[in-house]
C-alpha cells in the first residue's frame, strides 16, 4: 500500500435540533457535537453541556440515551432523537444536501475533524491514499481490536517495513457526512502521525477544489 500526505482540516457538526416550546417564547436550539455510549457533548443555546444518560443541563435538556449513532433526549416533556445529521422541528426544512468546506493551511493541507466509530479525531485528506489510514497507537486510542479483523500485510513507511491490517470501519464523519463500511489500513508503530482520510471515505462523496477550498458533499 502506498500512502502519501496531500490533503488534512478542522470542524465538527455532528446535529441539530430545534425545539419549539409554548407560543410567545424562543426556540431552545439543541447541537450535538459529540456522541458517545451513554454520554453526549451537546451544544444548548450556544453553551456546551457534557451530559450522561439520566442527566439534565440547567436550561432543561435531559439525555434519555445515547450511542455513537444517535441520542435521545427530553425537553417540557417531548421527546427527540438526535442523530449525526438530521435536524428536526417544526421550522425545518431539509436540504438536498450535506456538506462541508476545508480551507488548505499554511503548509498546503486540509485538516478536518470528524469521528471515528463516535470517537473524535483530526483528519488530513489524502487523495493519494487508498483507503483511511492509521497508526497502530491511534487505533488503540480509538479502542480499535484491528489484531482481530483482518489478514496483515507489509507497508513501507519512512522507518522502513512495517505490518499493516486491513479492517472496515463502522462508521467515518466528517462535518456531518457520514459514510459506514469504510475500509482502513491501521500501520504498526507511529506512522502515519496523523489519520489519512484515503478513497475508501472520499470515493463516496463529491468533491470539488476552488481557491484553495476543498468542498465535501452527500446528497440526501
Amino acid at each position: 500500500m502506498t500512502v502519501r500526505p496531500h490533503v488534512r482540516s478542522a470542524a465538527m457538526i455532528l446535529g441539530i435540533i430545534l425545539l419549539m416550546p409554548a407560543a410567545g417564547l424562543a426556540a431552545t436550539s439543541v447541537e450535538a457535537r459529540g456522541l458517545m455510549r451513554d454520554m453526549a457533548v451537546l451544544l444548548i443555546d450556544g453553551q456546551q453541556r457534557v451530559l450522561r444518560t439520566g442527566e439534565r443541563s440547567p436550561e432543561g435538556v435531559e439525555l434519555l440515551e445515547s450511542s455513537t449513532a444517535s441520542a435521545r433526549i427530553r425537553v417540557d416533556g417531548s421527546e427527540y432523537v438526535l442523530d449525526l445529521s438530521d435536524r428536526v422541528g417544526a421550522r425545518f426544512v431539509a436540504p438536498a444536501q450535506r456538506e462541508v468546506r476545508i480551507s488548505r493551511d499554511l503548509q498546503g493541507h486540509f485538516r478536518v475533524a470528524g469521528t471515528i466509530e463516535g470517537q473524535p479525531v483530526s483528519f488530513m485528506v489524502d487523495t493519494g491514499a487508498t483507503v483511511l489510514a492509521m497508526s497502530s497507537r491511534q487505533a488503540e486510542r480509538l479502542g480499535i481490536e484491528y489484531l482481530y479483523q483482518g489478514g496483515a500485510t507489509q507497508v513501507i513507511t519512512a522507518s522502513g517495513p512495517a505490518a499493516s491490517y486491513y479492517i472496515s470501519l463502522d462508521a467515518v464523519e466528517v462535518g456531518g457526512i457520514t459514510v459506514t463500511g469504510v475500509q482502513a489500513a491501521v500501520v504498526e508503530g507511529n506512522y502515519p502521525q496523523e489519520i489519512l482520510l484515503g478513497m475508501s471515505f472520499l470515493r463516496h462523496v463529491g468533491m470539488v477544489q476552488d481557491a484553495g477550498v476543498l468542498t465535501l458533499s452527500q446528497d440526501f
